[in-house]
């Protein structure tokens, strides 16, 4: 966010300040490293993944770096039990 501001990038509403949220959403979604991932209208579990679909504005090395640190930083663990919480500090959900 920092770096975008220094280096003058406007938002994608135009603005001087880019919000956290906008930074995640592209560092949390892999279309903005090039790939799209399409459903099968006709076959809900069918996928498809379209790599280099369309020009990249994060790196697929920092893409997975993020989704690595995102998962090591998440207070949710998916198990056989369902989803689950590390621990209940600081959290608002009972």
């Amino acid at each position: 966010m920092k770096e975008l501001e220094r280096l003058g990038t406007k938002s994608p509403t135009g603005k001087a300040t880019w919000p956290k949220r906008i930074i995640d959403v592209i560092l949390s979604n892999e279309k903005y490293m090039s790939n799209v991932r399409l459903l099968d209208n006709g076959k809900h579990s069918a996928c498809y993944l379209a790599e280099d679909n369309n020009p990249a504005i994060i790196s697929k090395e920092t893409f997975r770096a993020v989704q690595i640190e995102k998962t090591k930083r998440s207070n949710v663990i998916k198990g056989e039990n369902g989803v689950q919480r590390k621990s209940k500090k600081y959290s608002s959900k009972k």
